[in-house]
């Protein structure tokens, strides 16, 4: 199958996959979409929007995605440097006058693109981040940016939402407009994305999915946070939009898309700039994360903002774009948006193995089963069998099955713990569907049995 029939035929089990995850986590709202060349391929929203009202969360809900701004603030010098408006090795002085005599007057803007600059992450006070105070406006930014640097330029790889926040005034005076403006002009409205802009207007409040506090014990609840405006912030972390939308605007970035920049600057901006190592090892370039996923080179990024933690990845070859919003601090939207896209690859990429059964209708054997342990999922991955633990990297936990007939699944021969090479037996009811399922020799049951026989109330189906 294509990539997009394989995330079109797998989008119901990607659904299930993450319901099982977003409940353990406690995450009160996750929303998630799947483009492929610019095709929506898969889009639902799990969970709720706001706990203390239990208003079902929808694709349509508002999002917070924070530093994706930075994408956007990229592509925008990189419009206006294809124009001929300025240079990346311009200093910011030359736009910013108010910047003179200040160590961020003689930042280049290639230095504020790359995270190479040395400047403060979030200015002297960043209390703001906390809602104890409003975001910096104009004025109270510079005086935050002309502040001594940490380090000196191009020494280190040091994030900075200050430096960011710069180059958003560098787009207004290069550009003559505000930023708002420009990037209505230049980016949302040439891809005629209405979800998706630099800071949420006060009418579209009640379209935000509410943002949640983290945990900081197991029991604690999460409260709802108050919404906030980022001011002169915009350019770095005020961009509000729905995984839909966002990922309409990365596919623009895959290669051979012309609708925002050239292929020559879209290389430029997701090469390698710098080499990460906290947390993990990654890179950056200039505005976009750089990753590893399996096979995939990934440019995308991260955000978070007070109530919301975001995640968004589009491979540029094959034009695969995938974006997962969570509304609580928290929100493992990093892991979750990656190991969506290792679960994409698992069904995609489908290894040779034994031929299975003539005559036998697959998903006669797929569910969730669970014992005592936990759960596993028999899922049919392209038009094969596969189990896996519904839970962290799927290409960890999943063995291929071969049906040898309609009660009996074989693994794939292997080295390993537990009961590898022993087969899946069903037991059916007379109407043919599975009672339980022994592998190992140990029972499991579908998941509603399970609750059932063990006296747990039943699970709410996921909308």
């Amino acid at each position: 199958m294509s990539l997009t029939d394989t995330v079109r035929a797998l989008a119901p089990y990607l659904q299930s996959w993450l319901e099982h995850q977003r409940d353990l986590a406690r995450v009160p709202g996750v929303q998630v979409a799947v483009r492929v060349n610019g095709e929506l391929a898969a889009s639902f929203a799990l969970g709720v929007a706001n706990e203390a009202t239990g208003q079902p969360l929808t694709p349509r809900h508002l999002f917070r995605i924070a530093s994706h701004s930075k994408t956007f603030t990229a592509t925008a010098i990189f419009q206006l440097a294809e124009a001929g408006a300025l240079r990346l090795d311009d200093l910011a002085g030359r736009w910013l006058p108010e910047l003179a005599d200040s160590p961020a007057a003689e930042l280049t803007v290639r230095a504020l693109l790359g995270h190479q600059s040395g400047i403060n992450r979030d200015g002297a006070d960043s209390d703001y981040w906390q809602q104890f105070h409003a975001f910096p406006g104009r004025e109270a930014l510079i005086d935050l940016c002309r502040a001594e640097a940490v380090f000196p330029p191009d020494q280190y790889f040091k994030y900075s939402n200050m430096g960011y926040s710069l180059l958003g005034l560098i787009i207004e005076a290069a550009s003559g407009q505000s930023y708002e403006a420009y990037v209505a002009a230049h980016i949302t409205g040439p891809l005629a994305l209405t979800n998706l802009g630099p800071e949420l207007p006060q009418a579209r409040e009640p379209e935000l999915a509410a943002g949640h506090s983290g945990r900081l014990a197991g029991t604690d609840p999460r409260r709802v946070l108050p919404s906030s405006d980022t001011r002169a912030m915009a350019a770095a972390t005020g961009f509000y939009g729905t995984a839909e939308d966002v990922t309409a605007y990365l596919a623009a970035h895959a290669l051979g898309r012309s609708e925002l920049l050239t292929d020559a600057s879209k290389r430029l901006m997701q090469r390698r700039e710098s080499e990460i190592h906290r947390p993990v090892k990654r890179w950056y370039g200039l505005g976009f994360i750089i990753d590893r996923i399996g096979d995939r080179t990934v440019v995308g990024h991260s955000g978070g903002f007070p109530g919301h933690i975001t995640q968004s990845w589009l491979d540029p070859e094959s034009g695969l774009a995938v974006s997962v919003l969570t509304n609580c601090l928290g929100g493992p939207a990093t892991e979750w948006a990656t190991n969506l896209i290792k679960l994409i690859d698992l069904a995609l990429n489908a290894p040779e193995k034994s031929l299975d059964a003539p005559g036998t209708d697959l998903n006669t054997f797929t569910g969730r089963f669970a014992t005592d342990w936990g759960v596993v999922d028999i899922v049919n991955l392209g038009g094969r069998l596969v189990s896996l633990t519904p839970q962290g990297d799927p290409a960890l936990s999943a063995t291929e099955l071969t049906v040898v007939d309609a009660d009996t699944l074989m693994p794939t021969p292997e080295a390993g713990f537990g009961a590898v090479g022993e087969p899946f037996l069903f037991q059916r009811a007379a109407s043919g569907d599975i009672e339980w399922m022994r592998q190992g020799g140990g029972r499991a049951w579908p998941v509603a049995a399970y609750r059932q026989r063990v006296g747990l109330a039943p699970l709410p189906n996921p909308r």
